[in-house]
């Protein structure tokens, strides 16, 4: 893997998506456009303090121009965290959009850990490709708290100050592969609160019509909403 073509790639990403041409950027890090197109080539490689100046030119965090490989080693800290998390570094998010039709897929990165049972984490949400998954619609910037019987995930758009995207896991020290967990934020299509059931995991799943149907509403979901006038995850 060539790192400085990753970062490059991930400075080109975000410079497009805040619509900032190379020039403006150049001179926003006191640096050539020839420079700035090298980096996002992958031709040089990018200084620390230099990576900082175009995080902070492009409203980023730095962790977010880092490539993160799949296979890193260190992971959440084992007996320190509910045993479904045990062990992640990155785990993988699914639901289901009656709009589109379709399962949105998103990646949940863990950075570092922020205080004891609580992690700094990014979320790229709605992701078309795992080998680029930083290339996606939203991203999220927050943590990831874990209590006794309930780990809570809440993160901010970083484009959108007003859509703060929160998710309740229960019994996340019940180990298994997958994980049910119950979904609160601001919807871009249209602009609306929404809620939502999501599927957690530890790996990429295969999306099986049995995997889709899995993710819409079922009857007992209905059933239970009905009975507490909520939508709910047990």
């Amino acid at each position: 893997m060539d790192i400085s073509h990753e970062t490059g790639d991930r400075i080109r990403y975000y410079r497009k998506k805040k619509q900032m041409t190379i020039d403006q950027l150049a001179a926003a890090i006191c640096k050539s456009k020839s420079c700035v197109s090298k980096y996002e080539n992958g031709q040089i490689a990018v200084d620390l303090p230099t990576l900082y100046d175009i995080a902070a030119a492009l409203e980023v965090r730095v962790t977010q121009l880092l490539y993160l490989p799949p296979d890193r080693t260190a992971g959440t800290p084992s007996g320190t965290v509910p045993a479904f998390f045990a062990g992640l570094d990155r785990f993988y998010c699914y639901y289901y959009d009656g709009r589109c039709n379709s399962i949105l897929r998103s990646v949940c990165d863990i950075l570092e850990q922020a205080e004891p049972g609580s992690f700094h984490v990014h979320m790229y949400m709605n992701v078309d490709d795992y080998s680029h998954y930083h290339l996606c619609e939203n991203v999220y910037d927050g943590r990831l708290t874990h209590f006794d019987t309930l780990s809570l995930l809440v993160m901010q758009n970083q484009h959108m100050e007003m859509d703060h995207y929160q998710v309740g896991i229960p019994s996340p020290f019940m180990n298994a592969p997958v994980k049910w967990g119950l979904a609160f934020g601001i919807s871009s299509r249209p602009l609306m609160p929404t809620s939502t059931k999501v599927l957690f995991a530890k790996s990429p799943q295969k999306e099986t019509p049995e995997f889709e149907k899995s993710l819409r509403l079922s009857r007992e979901d209905i059933r239970l909403m009905k009975l507490y006038n909520m939508l709910t995850i047990l």
